[in-house]
């Protein structure tokens, strides 16, 4: 298993990486949750939130072409949002821009945080934050395997295509359903097969350490937290006013 772990998040350290995974989750929940919560009719929050984002990300030496690529997830997001100005207007258009823009801070937070925490260390931070076990359990598994389903995808496909089934037009949809059929029934069992083997060697609900500390979250980390946090949740509680 250890040979489709994740790759490394980067060869770059900086204070950023080696903080505290427990804080920087926290830190964005809070980052994320002040984004959402900007009223509308207000733009100037965003900048503020923006200037954080991009703070962090020169912070930890996050190269802007990884950010780039994290911005590709929104895209149909995006395609949906334009459709609201031509249903309601100036409203939607308004609607449409905070959503855009909410949408958009919030990916390049979470780029930002897989950029500089590997996926081990923030089921680790998610275990200190109290996150029940049965989530990071699932979280891991799915970190862990998921080159291993890549693999198998492209073992599918690779055979698929040799037989002469390249998927370039309708009537070889067939040929992709029967492939997309394959994989699921190799995933299931070759899920079902691991749980065995982690039951038969006493899994009980937990996650092995990943190489983390064992420390819990404490008040200093809620503290840090806030900190990295602090502007955008006080330029939206600025901009709520007294609107709560």
């Amino acid at each position: 298993m250890s040979g489709h772990g994740p790759a490394p998040v980067s060869d770059v350290r900086t204070a950023l990486h080696d903080a505290a995974p427990e804080a920087k989750v926290l830190a964005l929940l809070v980052f994320a949750l002040s984004v959402a919560f900007v009223p509308a009719g207000a733009w100037w929050p965003f900048a503020v939130d923006a200037c954080v984002v991009l703070a962090v990300a020169a912070w930890g030496r996050v190269p802007p072409r990884v950010l780039a690529v994290r911005l590709v997830i929104e895209i149909p997001f995006v395609a949906f949002v334009v459709v609201l100005p031509l249903v309601a207007g100036h409203e939607g258009l308004l609607l449409a821009g905070a959503i855009t823009a909410k949408a958009t801070l919030v990916v390049l937070a979470t780029g930002v945080l897989s950029a500089t925490t590997t996926a081990p260390e923030i089921v680790a931070g998610l275990e200190r934050l109290r996150v029940p076990p049965t989530f990071t359990a699932i979280g891991a598994l799915a970190v862990r395997y998921l080159q291993v389903v890549l693999d198998e995808l492209r073992r599918v496909n690779t055979a698929r295509v040799a037989r002469g089934h390249d998927a370039r037009w309708l009537w070889q949809a067939r040929a992709v359903a029967q492939s997309s059929g394959t994989l699921a029934v190799r995933c299931l069992n070759r899920g079902e097969r691991v749980h065995g083997a982690m039951l038969a060697r006493g899994w009980d609900g937990r996650m092995p350490n990943v190489g983390a500390g064992a420390t819990a979250a404490s008040t200093s980390t809620a503290a840090a937290a806030f900190v990295f946090a602090l502007p955008a949740l006080a330029a939206t509680l600025a901009a709520r006013g007294g609107a709560w």
